[in-house]
């Protein structure tokens, strides 16, 4: 009822304001040059985003954009030969300025560049990013936990160190995560597994919401994640980032840094190193250990890139290895324990001390990236893309037990050995603004082979699929119009093994997929947009042919070769609203499934020679998945700010009638904070309070699982952040803490709240060390 309030208030705010309007009679005038030679570039593209204005340069290089509001806008520039720009620009009165189009990046006084546009520009969908300031408050976290700051989004959970993202109550294989423009592809063994990335790489992370499946592929219903590191530098220069983590719950430590350059000697090629090492120990709830829960990562990577007058071209390898305990206590040895374990308030080790020692049972993961980009220009407003990835991730996981036969035990074999080969291509051919159409055309491949060692629970399998798309955006002035379409066909060949033999079957699976939709933009500062679509996903062979017990999850798995591919049709509704002190966003979606596949509680634990263990299947029903979030923003005169977020999602079987497990509670979170003034040796400085309370989820089936589900709960932490100037060098300190109050709580979508209870009190504290060893090109200006 409080959440009904707060969108019933929020929704008044917004009619109420957006009656309002200003005077808008500003002139921008500009001249695009070439930096290298400052010849003025003729017929260069300029856009200014929003509101939506395109025009082009004479030959002069010069353009007018009038009738502007006092405001802040972010312009486009294209031209042949350089690089896509966008360009910040604080517009208080009329003015004339000369951009600099660059080969090389240059700040003027009233200019600010802010990021190189990608071949993936994001569409004007329902998105979220989380920028540099959203990334301190965030770092040395898991990825799902960094992207709990957005709209719409929650984790699921397994245990106090795996947790994976849910948007808008969907997860696992309907939302698709892109690690520098490849699609991650460790997930193919369980939902459980985190997703193997180091958000230290990542400068920018970016969430669409809904209606991506035509540009990502067939099964991004969900949504996409994308994970984006800084362009490469592309003039003389030698810079880089330190960055180091330490938190007070598990006595974690995080070291990480970056280094990059240009080539002097060699013009147009740069490079990057980066590489992070993590290593934590046992995660303590307020009154007890979590007997072997610590957690080791060893991560690296680097890129070289070369910047021509007429195409680029990069290279890029990153590894992510890491060690994940296992919660001991999940793996109890029968069913009158277990059923014990359901009922005790406290696991029966709760007398455990820290330790860093990772203990069976445990995960050994290890990821490989491989890109190849090659990016030419086909003429002034069109480009053309090619990408090759190359994939390896392995798996190993162990039982809480050796093998009884003690030369087996010596060698402490993994129970599974997964290794999983994927190999990625894809040809892009993008088009800009040519009669106010804009547009993506592509065709994508995959093929990856799955081999194992020890016990069965997957099979060895052989899986391709090939997608090709089309999409259009029509652009006017206030609005935009977008369609799309495209088909995909994918084929899985597994090794089944049934009654100890070996079964060849062979599963293939086609459909296609549309999406319609536009974005209006009325008047400076407010933004709606309508999408909808329609979708398919093959299942995956997790849920088709897992049968055994999985170490990850502590539960017995069981797949069903008989499940069909899940259809969708899903419409969702974006609104964004912005004038002077409030900022606002609100989303609305509804999602119909035919044949939704999803992970359903057995009537009864099994007893194995390992252990008592839960069952859980998988099974499909027509559902229905629906909700709303949103989130109000207010800056009051004296630099202070609050903010509310908050989220409900409803989701219901409609063949048997019952609502659907595993949805997120509503909930909603608020924050309070205070932007200190700027000082000689102090800038950026803040500190903010956050509260959320999670209502009790009341909305399950009956009898339908083995524990009644955990009562409502309600935590507070904040933030502190500063950034400290020793002369030039720039330190950024930010002190984060989360259930500062030190609850007793248990959370529904975590898969071991069974047997414990959720972290107590974390104190983290980071510092963030950005460097410049060399700069060329800002020496060449301030000589002038």
């Amino acid at each position: 009822m409080f959440i009904n309030k707060q969108i019933l208030v929020f929704t008044v705010l917004l009619f109420s304001l957006m009656i309002h309007s200003q005077t808008c009679d500003l002139v921008l005038k500009g001249v695009v040059r070439d930096d290298d030679n400052s010849e003025h570039l003729g017929f260069a593209v300029v856009k200014l985003l929003s509101p939506e204005k395109i025009i082009q340069t004479n030959e002069r290089g010069e353009f007018v954009f009038e009738n502007l509001c006092s405001d802040n806008y972010n312009i486009l520039i294209q031209h042949v030969g350089c690089k896509d720009t966008i360009f910040s620009i604080n517009l208080l009165k009329s003015k004339k300025i000369i951009f600099n189009l660059p080969h090389s990046y240059n700040q003027l006084k009233d200019i600010e560049v802010i990021v190189e546009k990608k071949a993936d520009e994001i569409l004007p969908q329902a998105m979220e990013t989380i920028n540099l300031k959203g990334l301190d408050k965030s770092k040395g976290l898991p990825l799902g936990e960094v992207l709990k700051g957005l709209n719409g989004i929650t984790t699921i959970n397994n245990g106090a160190t795996i947790s994976k993202p849910m948007i808008n109550g969907m997860q696992g294989y309907r939302i698709m995560t892109l690690n520098n423009g490849i699609r991650q592809e460790g997930q193919n063994w369980g939902n459980e597994h985190a997703p193997e990335i180091d958000p230290f790489i990542a400068q920018k992370i970016t969430v669409i919401r809904g209606t991506s499946t035509v540009r990502y592929g067939s099964d991004a219903i969900g949504g996409v994640i994308l994970i984006e590191p800084n362009s490469l530098p592309d003039s003389a220069s030698l810079t880089g980032e330190f960055n180091s983590v330490g938190a007070t719950n598990g006595k974690s430590g995080i070291v990480s840094g970056q280094l990059q350059g240009y080539f002097d000697k060699l013009k147009g090629f740069s490079w990057r190193v980066q590489g992070t090492v993590k290593q934590g120990g046992s995660m303590k709830t307020p009154t007890y250990y979590l007997k072997n829960t610590g957690v080791e990562e060893k991560n690296f990577s680097y890129a070289l890139a070369y910047h021509g007058k007429k195409f680029n071209t990069e290279i890029f390898y990153s590894q992510f290895n890491s060690v994940i305990g296992i919660f001991s206590s999940a793996h109890i040895g029968n069913l009158t324990d277990l059923q014990a374990a359901f009922n005790r308030s406290k696991p029966a080790d709760s007398l455990a001390t820290f330790s860093y020692e990772i203990d069976r049972p445990k995960q050994v993961s290890e990821h490989e990236l491989v890109k190849f980009n090659f990016h030419f220009h086909t003429g002034l407003r069109s480009r053309l893309y090619a990408n090759y990835a190359y994939q390896y991730n392995k798996r190993q996981e162990y039982d809480k037990h050796k093998p009884r036969n003690n030369q087996l035990a010596q060698l402490n074999l993994p129970d599974f050995d997964f290794r999983l080969t994927t190999h990625y291509g894809e040809v892009l051919w993008e088009h800009d603004y040519i009669n106010r159409f804009s547009g993506k055309f592509g065709v994508q491949g995959m093929y990856q082979e799955n081999a194992y060692t020890g016990r069965y629970l997957l099979p060895g399998f052989f899986s391709g699929t090939w997608g090709i798309f089309a999409l259009e955006k029509y652009i006017l002035p206030k609005i935009e119009f977008e369609i799309g379409a495209r088909y995909d066909e994918k084929y899985i060949t597994p090794y089944v093994l049934e009654l100890n033999e070996f079964v060849r079957y062979h599963n293939s699976f086609n459909g296609f997929s549309f999406n319609t939709g536009f974005i209006y933009k009325p008047f400076n500062g407010l933004k709606t947009s309508f999408y909808a679509a329609n979708g398919w996903r093959s299942p995956s062979v997790n849920e088709l042919y897992t049968n055994g017990l999985h170490h990850g999850t502590a539960s017995i798995e069981r797949g069903d070769k008989n499940l069909k591919s899940e259809q969708s049709f899903n419409v969702i509704s974006n609104t964004q609203f912005t004038y002077k002190k409030i900022e606002t966003e609100f989303t609305m979606y509804n999602y119909y499934f035919k044949n939704f596949i999803y992970y359903f509680p057995g009537e009864r634990p099994e007893l194995t020679i390992r252990g008592a263990f839960p069952v859980f299947y998988y099974k499909q029903n027509n559902a229905n998945i629906f909700g709303m979030d949103g989130s109000v923003k207010y800056s009051f005169p004296f630099n202070m700010y609050t903010k509310l977020r908050g989220m409900v999602v409803r989701g219901y079987n409609l063949d048997d009638k019952q609502p659907l497990i595993y949805m997120p509670a509503d909930r909603i979170e608020g924050t309070i904070g205070y932007n200190f003034k700027d000082k000689k040796y102090f800038n950026d400085s803040y500190i903010e309070f956050v509260s959320q309370a999670v209502n009790k989820q009341t909305r399950v089936p009956e009898n339908s699982d083995f524990a009644p589900t955990p009562e409502s709960y309600f935590l507070v932490g904040g933030n502190l952040s500063t950034t400290v100037n020793l002369k030039r060098q720039p330190l950024v300190f930010t002190i984060s803490i989360t259930n500062g109050l030190n609850t007793i709580y248990r959370d529904y979508l975590d898969r071991f709240r069974y047997y414990n209870d959720a972290i107590g009190t974390n104190i983290t504290f980071r510092l963030r060390m950005p460097f410049t060893l060399y700069n060329k090109n800002k020496q060449k200006h301030t000589n002038k």
